[in-house]
């Protein structure tokens, strides 16, 4: 990318944000490196982690990066054989336990973000390596005494040896305060050695050895001779300590020596995701709406048109008016004109900005509904660089820029030029401005260009690779409005501010004289137009409004219509209910009387008769019964169902998704959230079309259920072979209407009783379990109770 574009675009202050939200100083290092990717496959695989890292962001999971520290100086010096202090090493095992666990939170999810997952391969296990450095170094950065046996050892001599030294020098000091040769009664030391300030004119009463005198000769700091030996091994102990100390950190220092390119990979992995995380919040903070979570494809591609929808400057402050602009489709430029300070520049700026952020990865402030194109070349020659030492007006600079952007461009170029010919000759200016437009395009650049040249609002006007442009200037408060209008040239408005400003008449009256007719018939249709642009938006906004406040009125009654539709439902199901529980317990009593006839001496022929009798009576009930249930919860006795279908199941309160038609066992596949199982047409109770509209790739027609057993004898099967044949004679019971069914089991041991009665309390079409009568089987058959 060329560094002179990412200058003038400021790309490097909208780094230096990027850096302010990173966790450590790697990724901050990374972030003031970064740089727009030319690669559209490249740049795109920057947006993808981003887009992942936003998806982690909406679902709560944090990737950690606390105590994450650049340890790299540590890592080359342990890789060359170097001992790190205790603090160096603390902090390598903590940034590494960090990194782990960042690797660990990813690896968890990786089905969800496989490129950040990728990137955590690069991070290495090195909890080996931390425990060590834990067990060995206090959270305060001293070598713990579990360092190492003789470590342990010689501190426990060590304080031995000082409290014998202590005893022995307090012993000292006492006879010198009573022999009264000493200056004052306290223990000092001098050179690590343990002394006594001793009087100078009794510096003889005691032996020992002179280590200090103080400024003024009156004292002298006296090791006496009995403490000598016992501070002699007190040094020697120290020592001692300090070698062991030295040895443990150089065994430590070794373990991350020797996996120092592991460590480093570590380092920049993790580094690599704290900047996609910077990243992120980066764009909460501007308020960028592209990448959506887990999505970087349907708005980010190598051709097409760049179309910026309420794209805010990301440097600007304050209540940023949004720019609107599409350029790169129907139309392969857009020339912008208008008075100066009107936000010409900025809308230029805006849109070479945002293609920069969008090839690196970066958010992108602007509403969903943008689209941006991958650029191999971005050039701009925005701003004057004129100097006087290189002898530049204002006019070379331009040109020297222009120069350099023609020899490059070519397909695949974004040209952003600001105020084309300016600075020299109008008449010229306008000509030369021209034909580097001309050139821009036939050469298959996407231009972007803002001028004062009137000759040029007619080039764009009738050049249909053109499209004119300009920001709008409220001539009341003689300040810009910064709103850009696609469409419409600009107008210069300057004897009008003139006017506003208070010019003379006079003056502005010779001003006019020196215009021709035709620029203020010109002058004057841009003014129509734009006021019928304005009449139009403000038509279309006031039948948006009305539109929005049908839909509105036309969902509240939708919504007021199923409430009423779903409170009849309920009544007639409770009705319905009803009326199945007394048939059911008809049935049961029926069933009594069977049993009872059977077992006395009556007519048992005169009995069947009424039996069968009551029978038929009963089947009329239920008959009458059913047709109630098939209208209100399915409107229509066959009805399409196809892939992609949202789907309304009875008794499940969440919306499911049809995965498939209906298959030859009545039943169709549907995802409900994470769970898939396979569902009775007849429990649908409502199908809204998928995305897919009309266009499904198969669709059936669903059939009424056949008539059913009411019992099913399980006896003798195994229980995997039950539950299978329960759960197809569930269904099917259903489907036929069966208020209830009857499951025989057996006794036995149990165990197939106790499979059958979890699997039926856990079953959606299961309203309620019992066991049988005991003179219908007692435990050895479950009465299951349908739901529906």
């Amino acid at each position: 990318m060329d560094d002179h574009t990412i200058r003038v675009l400021e790309f490097e202050k909208v780094l230096a944000l990027l850096a302010a939200e990173a966790a450590f100083s790697v990724g901050r290092e990374r972030a003031l490196a970064l740089r727009p990717e030319t690669s559209f496959t490249r740049a795109s695989e920057l947006q993808a982690q981003t887009a992942e890292m936003r998806l982690l962001d909406q679902m709560g999971v944090d990737v950690p990066f606390s105590g994450a520290r650049d340890i790299r100086p540590a890592i080359h010096a342990a890789a060359i054989g170097q001992a790190l202090d205790a603090s160096d090493l603390v902090d390598a095992a903590q940034t590494l336990k960090t990194a782990w666990r960042a690797h660990a939170t990813l690896e968890k999810i990786r089905p969800r973000v496989p490129r950040l997952a990728q990137i955590a391969d690069g991070i290495s296990d090195f909890r080996h390596f931390a425990e060590a450095v834990d067990e060995a170094i206090t959270p305060r950065g001293d070598v713990a005494d579990s360092a190492s046996e003789l470590l342990a050892t010689t501190r426990r001599e060590l304080r031995t040896a000082q409290e014998r030294l202590d005893q022995r020098a307090q012993a000292a000091l006492a006879d010198a305060l009573r022999r009264g040769i000493a200056q004052e009664g306290l223990l000092t030391e001098r050179n690590g050695r343990k002394v006594i300030p001793i009087k100078a004119d009794s510096r003889g009463a005691l032996h020992g050895i002179v280590h200090d005198v103080s400024s003024s000769g009156a004292t002298v700091f006296i090791e006496p001779m009995g403490v000598v030996e016992a501070g002699n091994q007190v040094r020697e102990l120290q020592l001692a300590e300090d070698r062991e100390v030295r040895r443990v950190l150089q065994r430590l220092s070794a373990m991350l020596g020797d996996s120092s390119d592991a460590a480093l990979a570590s380092v920049l992995a993790l580094g690599g995701l704290d900047l996609i995380s910077a990243k992120v919040r980066l764009g909460r903070k501007l308020r960028a709406d592209l990448p959506p979570p887990g999505d970087f494809a349907s708005w980010f591609s190598d051709s097409g048109a760049t179309i910026l929808v309420r794209a805010r400057h990301p440097l600007l402050r304050g209540d940023v008016v949004p720019t609107n602009i599409e350029v790169g489709g129907s139309y392969a430029g857009v020339l912008i004109t208008g008075p100066n300070t009107g936000g010409k520049t900025v809308a230029l700026k805006t849109l070479g900005l945002l293609s920069l952020m969008a090839q690196a990865g970066i958010p992108v402030p602007c509403n969903d509904g943008s689209r941006f194109r991958c650029y191999e070349r971005v050039y701009a020659d925005i701003g004057d660089e004129q100097s006087i030492e290189q002898s530049l007006s204002t006019f070379s600079s331009h040109m020297r820029n222009v120069i350099a952007i023609l020899a490059k461009a070519a397909p695949g170029t974004l040209v952003l030029l600001d105020e084309l010919g300016a600075g020299t000759d109008p008449t010229e200016g306008a000509a030369l401005a021209r034909a580097i437009l001309e050139t821009l395009l036939d050469r298959g650049c996407t231009v972007v260009a803002t001028t004062h040249h009137g000759e040029l609002k007619v080039l764009a006007h009738t050049d249909p690779r053109l499209r004119n442009a300009s920001v709008e200037f409220d001539l009341e408060t003689l300040s810009p409005t910064y709103h850009l209008v696609v469409g419409l040239p600009g107008q210069s408005n300057a004897l009008a501010i003139a006017q506003r400003l208070g010019l003379e008449s006079e003056v502005l009256a010779r001003a006019e004289l020196q215009l021709s007719p035709e620029h203020f018939e010109f002058e004057q249709l841009l003014e129509e137009i734009r006021e019928e642009r304005s009449a139009a938006a403000a038509a279309r906004q006031r039948e948006d409004a009305a539109h929005r406040e049908a839909e509105d009125l036309r969902a509240a009654l939708a919504e007021r219509r199923e409430t009423i539709e779903h409170e009849r439902a309920a009544i007639l199901e409770a009705a319905q209910r009803e009326a199945e529980d007394v048939v059911a317990a008809a049935r049961r009593e029926l069933e009594d009387l069977r049993r009872h006839a059977a077992s006395r001496d009556v007519d048992l022929r005169a009995a069947e008769e009424t039996l069968r009798r009551m029978d038929a009576e009963l089947a009329k009930v239920a008959a009458k019964a059913k047709p109630q249930r098939t209208e209100i919860a399915r409107p229509s006795a066959s009805r399409e169902v196809g892939a992609g279908d949202r789907v309304h199941v009875r008794d499940i309160p969440q919306v499911g998704e049809a995965l498939s038609a209906v298959g030859e066992d009545g039943r169709v596949e549907v995802q409900f959230g994470s769970l898939r199982m396979k569902v009775s047409v007849e429990r649908i109770d409502r199908i809204e079309r998928g995305p897919a509209g009309e266009g499904h790739a198969e669709k059936v027609v669903v059939p009424l259920g056949p008539p059913v057993a009411i019992e099913l004898d399980l006896r003798g099967q195994r229980a995997d072979e039950a539950l299978e044949r329960c759960e197809s004679y569930l269904d099917n019971a259903f489907r036929a209407g069966m208020p209830f069914v009857r499951i025989i089991h057996g006794k036995g041991t149990g165990a197939l009783r106790a499979a059958i009665r979890e699997m039926l309390a856990h079953h959606p079409l299961v309203r309620r379990v019992e066991s049988a009568a005991a003179n219908e089987g007692g435990e050895g058959v479950t009465i299951a109770l349908l739901a529906g």
